[in-house]
């Protein structure tokens, strides 16, 4: 009878305490490092504490200056709708640029940090 190891790593929000993701592999597992890395793909921070995509968009919502300056942007399903000038919609390119914002691209974004 051998011995067999199971390395299971879990990833888990800091904020909420939802599962983010994880793996289960035998032998060595993966490094908090590649761990990382996989969470950022996924929209999640991976700094001290690890935060999903869902909690950073609504802390980004409270500590919106332009949301304090000029006040509530439109929600759309837990999602910033931005801040447009007078009679257009398109949302102005300070708010495409917020992770808040329904008009952020997350698939870029994922590109972006590929390696």
């Amino acid at each position: 009878m051998g011995i067999t190891r199971t390395v299971t790593t879990r990833v888990h929000c800091d904020v909420c305490g939802e599962w983010v993701t994880g793996w289960e592999s035998e032998g060595i597992g993966i490094s908090r490092e590649w761990a990382k890395y996989f969470v950022r793909l996924q929209g999640c921070t991976a700094g001290k504490r690890i935060i999903c995509k869902e909690c950073r968009i609504k802390q980004r919502i409270k500590k919106c200056s332009l949301q304090k300056k000029c006040g509530v942007a439109g929600m759309d399903g837990g999602a910033c709708l931005g801040f447009s000038y007078d009679g257009d919609d398109e949302p102005i390119e300070r708010c495409k640029r917020c992770i808040a914002c329904t008009s952020f691209d997350w698939e870029e974004e994922k590109e972006r940090l590929k390696l």
